[in-house]
């Protein structure tokens, strides 16, 4: 018998992350960017905003207070290492903290120092530009002039559109899980400066410290890292728009699917 109820879901052909790693929206990649993340008027803005948000220190023991106590020099060793390729980022330092929503249960938190924060928020000021041109509009979290209550009303308007059904999903361990090979394959087909990327690569796998012990970090991107929010949504936009072009209302905010 034929009917409605006894439809089978149209099916489309499995996707390779290939297929995504020409980004909607940039015609042509960013081949000299490095001297915009070194100049040290980006340098200071990203200090600013490290200094904004405080923070503990990382494995060197410095505080955000001991670096602006020498804040020039800092910058200007920052500035020059950047410059001469020479920068090496430190492990972050690791912690565990109550997991919320789940009692009893924690999450790793990665601290990186105040002079590798410096450094993440510089990438961050020159790569958002570049990205936000190809993030998908379903996505809300970690990004500028998008707030929770916008995510929210994207839903609202869907539901009341007639659509019954909200399938609250959660990706389990996702900075723990992040594949650096196609994070960099992502970011390198809008990003053609080696430098930048070698940068990036550096703090992927810098490591981190936990109880006088040294890790290595194969995969992921430290919660807690300034530029992982950015790193994520890289990541996660192939998955955004193969989510919309299988005909879901994907809302997405910050790590989780709605």
């Amino acid at each position: 018998m034929e009917s409605s109820l006894c439809e089978r879901p149209e099916r489309h052909a499995p996707r390779r992350l290939s297929d995504y790693l020409n980004l909607e929206g940039l015609q042509q990649k960013v081949h000299s960017l490095v001297d915009k993340v070194y100049s040290r008027k980006n340098l200071t803005l990203a200090w600013e905003r490290v200094r904004a948000n405080q923070g503990a220190c990382g494995t060197d023991g410095i505080s955000v207070e001991v670096f602006e106590a020498n804040l020039e020099d800092n910058l200007e060793r920052l500035h020059r290492t950047l410059r001469d390729g020479t920068y090496e980022p430190q492990p972050v330092r690791r912690l565990e903290i109550p997991k919320r929503g789940a009692p009893g249960r924690t999450r790793p938190l990665g601290i990186p120092s105040v002079i590798d924060r410096v450094c993440q928020q510089a990438m961050v000021n020159r790569l958002e530009p570049i990205f936000e041109k190809v993030f998908d509009p379903s996505s809300f979290g970690y990004r500028k002039g998008r707030k929770t209550a916008d995510a929210l009303g994207k839903i609202w308007r869907e539901v009341e559109a007639g659509n019954e059904w909200i399938g609250d999903a959660d990706l389990k361990d996702y900075f723990g899980s992040v594949d650096h090979e196609k994070l960099m394959a992502l970011i390198g087909k809008q990003v053609a400066d080696s430098r930048v990327l070698k940068l990036i690569r550096q703090t992927l796998a810098a490591g981190y410290e936990e109880k006088g012990r040294r890790y290595e970090t194969p995969r992921g991107t430290p919660q807690g890292g300034v530029i992982s929010p950015i790193l994520s949504n890289i990541l996660l936009t192939p998955f955004d728009k193969e989510m919309r072009r299988q005909g879901y209302r994907l809302t997405r905010w910050r790590m989780t699917g709605l």
